[in-house]
């Protein structure tokens, strides 16, 4: 269960990992034995889908509806993702963890700014639309902390904030992705790092086929990881690694009504958050091994950062009042690294007898309100996002070979 009171601020590094796609009963489905609330009703795959499934916003609405199936498959996370496994069964794994209920680009907004202004994914093939909203990029660098990003391939989705467009900012965006084990090896990684992956390292399912599209992701973070530890960073640095969204996948958890936006179906308002469960790992020297069952969305990872350097309210609602994992954190923990890159090893023993999972405490927040208007820089609103189109009808039944 997470802990109340958040960790006192430490001279840490923080380290964020974003990939594509997942839902916490189809990528972590051993963890049952863990004692996470996951689940899944047939053979476990050694190797995921090899093909994208539908995942905006209609198609997520339809599922919550009930008349869109999704694809109800998960895959033998040991055999396929063994070095994220055997992160979330050393260190903390977040099992009530929700995304948005919509595709990719709302999900990696929400872990910079802690808010959407879209709820579709923006043409790559026009000039990506400008917002000027606050980033954790900025509000750490006033507060003393460094920063450095590594986008994905180009520049997703940093393109989309204003004040990360300005010559100052670029000096800590760094567009090649080797840059990020150079700069690691160096010691020259800043004290908060968003590390995204370029494509066909993002674990995005492919269009066209690419069974390798898993192994070569978990690698491209095993790698990274790995940077940190040989150069004696590990125990001063804390890892978060999360996905962008449901990505198409089932999850058998009901998250709570949160927030709601108006569509062509439901003029009054649909769920938007919580979406889908997603999963999150905390890792790292100071970080602890447990259970999360707490619900928390990805205001939490931008929550966590203020805390564990003690940075002050950010001034969007959703993320000053959202839950901190900075509570499974402590300083001088000194906890085990993992498994270096490229080795092999076995997974760890799992607990005896088998922990059942603790439901979560009810959401302590509002439910069922109006997804509120977005807090712009200089003291500026923008309206809430109403671009999410949803269909009278479900998409084609999801492909399941």
């Amino acid at each position: 269960m997470l802990p109340h009171k958040p960790a006192p601020a430490t001279p840490l590094r923080v380290v964020v990992f974003m990939q594509e796609n997942k839902t916490t009963d189809f990528y972590f489905p051993s963890l049952a034995a863990w004692g996470a609330d996951v689940r899944h009703t047939g053979a476990l795959l050694t190797a995921p889908p090899n093909f994208d499934q539908p995942h905006d916003r209609s198609a997520w609405v339809h599922l919550q509806m009930g008349d869109y199936p999704a694809v109800d498959l998960a895959i033998d996370n040991d055999v396929a993702i063994p070095f994220y496994s055997w992160l979330a069964k050393t260190y903390t794994f977040s099992d009530h963890h929700f995304g948005t209920g919509t595709g990719s680009t709302p999900g990696h907004l929400m872990a910079v700014g802690g808010q959407m202004p879209t709820l579709e994914n923006p043409s790559f093939s026009k000039p990506a639309p400008v917002w000027d909203l606050p980033t954790v990029f900025l509000h750490a660098q006033r507060g003393g902390v460094t920063w450095g990003a590594f986008p994905a391939t180009g520049g997703y989705p940093l393109q989309f904030y204003k004040e990360l467009g300005t010559a100052s900012a670029a000096k800590n965006i760094h567009a090649t992705p080797a840059s990020f084990v150079q700069m690691a090896a160096a010691g020259t990684l800043p004290q908060l790092v968003y590390a995204w992956s370029p494509t066909g390292y993002d674990e995005h399912p492919p269009e066209k086929s690419d069974p390798a599209y898993v192994a070569r992701g978990q690698a491209l973070v095993w790698e990274r990881v790995d940077a940190v530890v040989k150069a004696g960073q590990w125990n001063e640095t804390v890892f978060i690694l999360t996905w962008d969204d449901w990505g198409g996948y089932t999850d058998h958890v009901v998250t709570p009504a949160i927030e709601l936006v108006p569509d062509a179906l439901h003029p009054q308002g649909f769920q938007v958050i919580g979406g889908s469960r997603i999963p999150l790992i905390v890792f790292g020297g100071p970080v602890r091994q447990a259970m999360d069952n707490s619900w928390h969305s990805h205001a939490s990872i931008i929550k966590t950062i203020l805390d564990l350097f003690g940075l002050p309210a950010f001034g969007v609602p959703r993320i000053d009042t959202a839950p901190s994992l900075a509570g499974f954190v402590s300083k001088g923990l000194d906890r085990a690294p993992p498994p270096g890159f490229g080795t092999t090893f076995g997974q760890p023993p799992p607990p005896h007898p088998t922990p059942q999972p603790e439901p979560p405490a009810r959401w302590s927040g509002p439910l069922e309100r109006s997804l509120p208007a977005l807090v712009a820089n200089g003291g500026k609103t923008i309206p809430a996002p109403n671009d999410g189109v949803v269909h009278p009808k479900p998409p084609k039944p999801p492909a399941t070979s």
